[in-house]
Parts: C-alpha cells; sequence; structure tokens
C-alpha cells in the first residue's frame, strides 16, 4: 500500500511540473518565458493566447502573477495582450491579442 501511495505522490508532483494548454490550444507549441523569475508556457492561436504558470510566486498575490503572464504573452506573442479581454485565475490566463 504504501508502494501505491508513493508513486500516486511521484506521477502528482509531475503532473504539477507539466504544462497542458485548454482543448482550443491543443496543437499549438509552447513559447517558454520567464518573468520575474516565473515561469510561463504561452500558447498561441489565432488572436488568443494563454500562459500556464510553471513555477514561482510573487509578493502581491494574484494581481502580480497575472501582471507578469501579461507580459509573459506580450513578450511570447510580439503582440499586445488586450487588458479587457482577460480572463485568469492564478495558474491560468487566457486574453485576446491586439497584433
Amino acid at each position: 500500500m504504501a508502494f501505491h501511495k508513493g508513486l500516486a505522490l511521484t506521477f502528482v508532483t509531475f503532473l504539477g511540473a507539466c504544462s497542458s494548454p485548454s482543448p482550443f490550444f491543443m496543437g499549438s507549441a509552447p513559447l517558454a518565458q520567464q518573468v520575474s523569475g516565473v515561469r510561463f508556457d504561452v500558447y498561441r492561436r489565432e488572436n488568443l493566447a494563454q500562459a500556464i504558470r510553471l513555477s514561482g510566486r510573487l509578493p502581491g498575490g494574484a494581481p502580480a502573477i497575472k501582471a507578469a503572464a501579461v507580459i509573459a504573452i506580450n513578450r511570447a506573442t510580439g503582440c499586445q495582450v488586450n487588458l479587457a479581454d482577460i480572463e485568469a485565475d492564478t495558474e491560468v490566463v487566457t486574453a485576446s491579442l491586439n497584433c
């Protein structure tokens, strides 16, 4: 029984370090970005982008993570995030782009 718990913990830890975009972005290659020590994978499809936080925390909590994700999307895509059209939590930020 202890073996199964250890295996499950290892599997969950491994998945926590992975980046898996929402279905709309499947097939898009991740564009790695780092902002203020926080790593993101950014996915782009058409005029939308999604940033997935892979590591790190910032002082300031969710607003700081959202701001860092916006910078990561801007850098990765070469476009500007439409700040009026963002869906965000502390792990995933999805936004439309102005290119």
